[in-house]
């Protein structure tokens, strides 16, 4: 046997180990009957806080959720009602207007936008009764 034909044998045998490592790797984790657990559920059971944690505070005295004030803008966004006006006054005024509109509907006790009547989806008169020939193209 050639020094050439050894090395090959020897990085052939290398390979045949790690495979069956793999082999014997995926035999151990293959007869799991239940969905694995992220990291957060087993800190959880555990009784970790995660490092984000209010609670936790730094040497300096800051908690890790202080932010910039331009990324807090982001987060807490106006109400529907609200967006689209620029002070408070605009605010009270849209309010009130709101409530001035709604006293005619609430006296006649008229159907609003959401009491709208929705029509039958199978309407009687086409759906029942004997079908006669050639009338299949219904029900």
């Amino acid at each position: 046997m050639t020094e050439e034909q050894r090395d090959i044998r020897e990085k052939a045998g290398l390979i045949r180990k790690e495979k069956a490592i793999i082999r014997h790797q995926h035999r151990l984790n293959k007869h799991r009957n239940r969905t694995p657990m992220s990291e957060r559920v087993i800190m959880k059971k555990q009784g970790i806080k995660r490092a984000r944690s209010i609670s936790r505070v730094t040497d300096n005295g800051d908690t890790p959720m202080d932010v910039d004030a331009k990324f807090a803008s982001k987060r807490i966004k106006p109400g529907r009602d609200v967006s689209g006006l620029r002070d408070a006054k605009q605010i009270k005024v849209a309010r009130q207007k709101m409530k001035k509109s709604q006293i005619k509907m609430n006296q006649f006790g008229k159907a609003g936008e959401a009491d709208r009547h929705i029509a039958a989806k199978l309407p009687k008169h086409l759906f029942c009764g004997k079908r006669g020939a050639g009338k299949t193209d219904r029900r």
